[in-house]
């Protein structure tokens, strides 16, 4: 595992950690906060999947696969309502029990970490601005998280146990992605492809309809700012 991986790894780990234990002391983000962290997700991962993801899956022989990553998170989120949310609303807006949406929350941050494992092998710049991405997503995904299972009853002790155990589902899923490509060298723009279509279903379906929910329209502002973000590696030929 290359150095760039390896800091990738362990930042996302944090981040999600950092995210749980923030909720489980009483400090929140505020529904602005999490609203700009949200919004600049969605457009960062809209333009990874677009700009970077899906033109290097030679999308005309893997597009199969980017449908099915997309209809595999539809099926996953609707059943387990697996995205972020604000403090407030978590126990409102996520109807399931607390062991179905903890499932469906790490099946996420296991094909998060995959899609940054398969990034690194098909360059260093794409898979840093995949960190990236998952980096500050993470966090959200993390407090939202604890809020659900402590709404649903679950005590401090097993709700840090399992936000831990949920903090190293990406790097897991990251080693993954990393040596199975290194195993077979076809399954690179496949796995591209899929990681892709999750990417579009996270940023679309999930993200920007929870931001849009306010009449502010700063959202339009951080869902800007990502979208250039994502695009800067590109304007360097970074990538």
């Amino acid at each position: 595992m290359g150095t760039g991986l390896l800091l990738a790894v362990l930042l996302a780990f944090v981040a999600a950690l950092l995210g749980g234990m923030l909720n489980l002391m009483g400090k929140s983000p505020g529904t602005e906060g999490l609203k700009m962290t949200n919004g600049f997700s969605a457009g960062l991962l809209i333009t990874i999947a677009l700009a970077h993801m899906l033109p290097e899956a030679r999308l005309e022989k893997n597009y199969l696969y980017a449908v099915t990553g997309f209809g595999i998170f539809y099926l996953i989120e609707g059943f387990t309502r697996s995205g972020s949310c604000a403090d407030i609303s978590c126990k409102r807006e996520h109807s399931s029990s607390g062991i179905i949406a903890y499932t469906g929350f790490n099946f996420h941050a296991l094909v998060d970490g995959i899609a940054m494992g398969v990034g690194f092998l098909s360059s260093t710049s794409l898979g840093l601005i995949i960190a990236f991405a998952i980096m500050i997503h993470k966090a959200p995904i993390g407090f939202s998280l604890t809020g659900i299972l402590l709404s649903r009853g679950y005590d401090r002790t097993k709700t840090i146990a399992m936000l831990f155990l949920f903090s190293l589902i990406t790097p897991i899923g990251a080693l993954l992605g990393n040596y199975s490509v290194l195993v077979s060298a076809t399954m690179l723009h496949p796995a591209l492809a899929f990681s892709g279509g999750t990417f579009l279903h996270i940023s679309i379906s999930e993200l920007l309809p929870d931001v849009h929910r306010e009449h502010n329209r700063t959202i339009l502002v951080y869902v800007m700012a990502g979208i250039i973000v994502g695009l800067i590696p590109k304007f360097l030929h970074l990538h």
